[in-house]
């Protein structure tokens, strides 16, 4: 290999390290909101019940799931930077890890973990629109389940 090959070789790697670091630093941090809902399918009763401090989104998850009651058990903001981790408590001692890992600009890559006694039980990552939300079903809770709402936002 010549000498003019080595050194293209290391420039480009300097390049793309170089690229792929203001990708992660174009948005220095991402403010992240996580909520947790418990929905379930009320018995006896007629008609939708829902807490009213879900109104933004309760159409989204009637849409999509088919549970007739959503109550907001938590809600979490967090202003995080990229690979640091956001805590939020979840019933039935569980606790959610969330973690902005990096962005391409339009959207956010989350690691996300749900542990119990400190073993992790669910792990999955998604990529979410900036600026927009999406909601994963989690493990059941009281005749229902628990949902998880996040959304996120680039700073």
């Amino acid at each position: 290999m010549t000498k003019f090959m080595k050194i293209s070789i290391l420039l480009l790697a300097i390049l793309s390290l170089s690229l792929s670091f203001q990708t992660v630093s174009a948005g220095s941090q991402v403010l992240t909101d996580v909520k947790v809902i418990h929905a379930s399918t009320g018995r006896g009763g007629t008609g939708e019940q829902s807490d009213s401090s879900l109104k933004g989104i309760i159409k989204e998850l009637q849409s999509v799931f088919k549970y007739t009651s959503y109550r907001l058990l938590e809600d979490k903001r967090f202003n995080l930077d990229f690979n640091q981790q956001g805590l939020v408590n979840l019933p039935g001692s569980r606790t959610l890890l969330i973690v902005p890992s990096d962005t391409d600009g339009n959207r956010i890559r989350y690691q996300i973990n749900i542990e119990k006694n400190y073993h992790s039980i669910f792990q999955t990552q998604v990529m979410l629109k900036n600026n927009s939300s999406l909601t994963i079903g989690g493990p059941e809770l009281d005749n229902g389940v628990l949902l998880i709402n996040i959304s996120g936002t680039l700073q």
